[in-house]
């Protein structure tokens, strides 16, 4: 090591031989003397200190996690290494999906991809959840395996290596307590059924409630009531989730479609057809609202709600 020699060199210039140091020994006791004797082995001690921690700096280190951002809308997560960092040993190679593990608690479904450039030090998680995030989850990163990810130098790091992200937004989807009324109400609804307003709750643990009233009722009273079990998923496009609503009452049925919770104000949009029964094609997220029966329904069952809890 070049380091190493220079040490050795910056030793040499400090070095005593046996008269020298019986001389220094049998002067007669004297501060000066002592000041001189002290400021020789204190030369010596830090040349030697100096060298070695040259040579400590110049020690690769393995490459490690330093930062894990995650986005506001859990849609991507930021990475930043130590250095830059490769797929191979020989410095060749961007990072993908296979060299890092990404886990987050059982509850939370999702699917991840990878965006590294060779030698850089920052790379990007690519997130689609597709369940509900109550807002205490986390993920958390690591290499995939020992051999997964090297520095410039061919270290890897180490598979125990790893980084906690910041804690997720809250996304509950569908799930709380809504008011449809007025202009909200579906005109569907309104044109077929005579419906006034209608109160849903779908609740935490999948179950729905959803209260109907109908023009003319001015009473707290529903008119009818429908329960059932849900069962919603999170599609890839925007912010679009799918849901299926399993009736037990007032009659069983099966209800399909999509949803969406947009924000600014916060509107649920909600469009389903019944399916069981019939003939009827639920909307999906690729064809968006309005495409209940191949959007020959326009836009005429799509129904508004606010949120009242």
């Amino acid at each position: 090591m070049m380091r190493a020699r220079s040490t050795v060199r910056s030793l040499r210039k400090f070095q005593i031989n046996d008269n020298q140091l019986t001389k220094h020994l049998n002067q007669p006791l004297n501060l000066k003397t002592m000041k001189n004797k002290t400021s020789i082995f204190l030369s010596i001690a830090l040349a030697g200190i100096v060298g070695f921690s040259s040579c400590s700096k110049d020690e690769n280190q393995a490459p490690k996690f330093t930062k894990a951002e995650l986005s506001a809308d859990n849609k991507t997560i930021a990475i930043t290494f130590s250095e830059g960092v490769y797929a191979n040993a020989d410095k060749t190679g961007a990072l993908e999906a296979t060299d890092l593990l990404v886990t987050a608690p059982a509850e939370i479904d999702f699917t991840y991809t990878v965006e590294h450039t060779a030698g850089n030090a920052t790379a990007t998680v690519n997130i689609v959840v597709t369940s509900v995030i109550q807002g205490t989850e986390k993920f958390t990163i690591k290499p995939a395996s020992a051999t997964s990810i090297y520095d410039d130098e061919g270290e890897p790091m180490g598979a125990s290596i790893m980084i906690e992200s910041n804690t997720a937004s809250k996304d509950l989807g569908i799930m709380g307590r809504w008011i449809s009324e007025g202009d909200n109400v579906a005109p569907l609804l309104v044109t077929y059924f005579s419906v006034l307003k209608v109160e849903a709750e779908f609740k935490t643990d999948y179950t729905y409630v959803v209260n109907q009233f109908n023009i003319g009722n001015t009473t707290t009273v529903p008119d009818l009531v429908f329960t059932g079990n849900y069962v919603i998923e999170k599609s890839t496009i925007d912010n679009i989730w799918t849901i299926i609503a399993n009736q037990d009452l007032p009659y069983a049925a099966v209800a399909s479609g999509i949803f969406e919770v947009k924000a600014n104000p916060e509107v649920l949009w909600y469009e389903v057809v019944q399916t069981s029964g019939t003939q009827n094609v639920p909307p999906t997220p690729a064809e968006g609202f309005g495409s209940s029966n191949g959007g020959t329904l326009g836009t005429i069952n799509i129904q508004k709600f606010v949120r009242v809890q």
